[in-house]
């Protein structure tokens, strides 16, 4: 290949510097938005444009710095990934559900399917390096006739409930169990045909155990989504156990 010599300046001209450039970042990912079928397949959504998917892009070196310096951390680093990869949805409207698989598809379109993990054994309490690999985890999507708000009868009170699913501008009222519990009554829509709110939330404080967990179970809509269950053998003693995916603070900084 012919060397490109610089001018008097000390400088390549525009053509030459482009060429260098298209050959040294020759072997560069792709950046192009992917289209994904996330787990509610949109139909709870305004989508900015109704005449496209959702889409997502690989993370950048820039996002990834973003993320190791972000003083906040948690929840609002991670929103402000998606608002940055995820396109053609609100943010702030997305269920939990499809929030979890956008995450994992972000990660595995940024870093490839594998993903290395420590676990240690709860049984022998050594430490197991394990790989798992992020497409093999099994999406469960929502049924042609699933509405939001569900409805389901309290199985103690014998009542009709209707329930809406949380979404990503709910997550304060489910920062811990505590004020989850305290903020029930936000995502019931109707009891018995009484919508209004004062009722409902005089209702929800006297419900029995029994339909608080199946509340709580509708509105997690169990069953649905990306499962993250894997299965752990630990390599240093007969331990074998169904877990969740070990997430850390890494998992979006470490391939």
């Amino acid at each position: 290949m012919t060397e490109q010599k610089p001018n008097a300046a000390g400088q390549l001209n525009v053509a030459s510097e482009e060429k260098i450039l298209a050959d040294l970042l020759g072997n560069l990912p792709s950046e192009e938005e992917i289209t994904v079928d996330v787990p509610s397949k949109g139909r709870f959504y305004n989508l900015l444009d109704p005449t496209k998917p959702i889409t997502i892009r690989p993370l950048t070196f820039a996002d990834e710095k973003k993320l190791m310096t972000n003083r906040a951390g948690g929840t609002e680093a991670l929103n402000k990934l998606i608002e940055k990869c995820v396109q053609n949805v609100n943010i702030s409207e997305l269920l939990e559900l499809d929030k979890l698989y956008l995450l994992m598809k972000i990660r595995e379109v940024s870093y490839g399917t594998d993903y290395k993990a420590s676990i240690t054994c709860p049984s022998c309490g050594q430490e197991n390096k394990v790989t798992f690999n992020l497409s093999e985890l099994p999406v469960n999507y929502l049924p042609d006739d699933f509405s939001n708000p569900i409805e389901i009868e309290l199985p103690v009170l014998k009542k009709k409930i209707k329930v809406r699913l949380p979404r990503v501008e709910d997550e304060a009222y489910m920062r811990n169990p505590e004020i989850a519990l305290a903020n029930l009554w936000r995502f019931v829509e109707e009891i018995e045909g009484h919508t209004q709110k004062t009722i409902i939330s005089k209702v929800i404080q006297k419900l029995p155990l029994k339909d608080a967990h199946a509340l709580m179970n509708a509105m997690g809509s169990s069953g649905y989504g990306m499962d993250t269950r894997i299965r752990f053998a630990c390599s240093y003693c007969s331990l074998i156990e169904t877990m969740e995916l070990p997430i850390g603070a890494d998992f979006f900084t470490n391939n």
